[in-house]
């Protein structure tokens, strides 16, 4: 076997496993903060905004709008978000975080930071900036690729 297809054979090992990790790393937040593994998931979408649109909730998680309504029932139930009518378009919702989900939401984001801090320290140091920056690489060629398959969207 040559030596790329080895390699593309080791990247598509080591991505699906460290989807796998990952995937159990944040079953460390749902059992921490008590909320379903979807919960988590639509919470996380919330990091860098307190409100979405139901539509786009749906799209950001990648599933139906009644999916999005069963999840932000039970966020709301549980005082995280509340649902409002949109000021730019009367027929839309907007689901935004209360003031218990902001905290929860940075709690989330404070509990991560530490863990990957933990993570990052089982590096040796010297490993440390290429393995961020190798991320970065990845990332921005998955980026390259979605964008040339965005067929795939639809």
């Amino acid at each position: 076997m040559s030596t790329e297809k080895n390699l593309v054979n080791q990247m598509a090992e080591l991505v699906f496993t460290l989807r796998q990790k990952c995937a159990l790393k944040d079953l460390h937040f749902v059992k921490m903060l008590g909320i379903t593994a979807a919960e988590y998931n639509c919470l996380v979408q919330f990091f860098n905004t307190d409100s979405f649109g139901v539509k786009e909730l749906a799209e950001r998680l990648e599933i139906t709008p009644g999916g999005v309504t069963r999840i932000v029932t039970s966020l709301e139930e549980k005082g995280i978000v509340e649902r409002k009518i949109s000021p730019e378009d009367r027929r839309g919702i907007n689901v935004t975080l209360t003031p218990r989900g902001k905290k929860i939401v940075e709690e989330i984001r404070r509990a991560s930071l530490d863990l990957h801090q933990e993570i990052l320290q089982q590096i040796e140091p010297q490993y440390r900036k290429p393995v961020v920056e190798a991320i970065e690489k990845l990332v921005q060629a998955i980026d390259t690729w979605l964008l040339t398959h965005e067929d795939l969207e639809e």
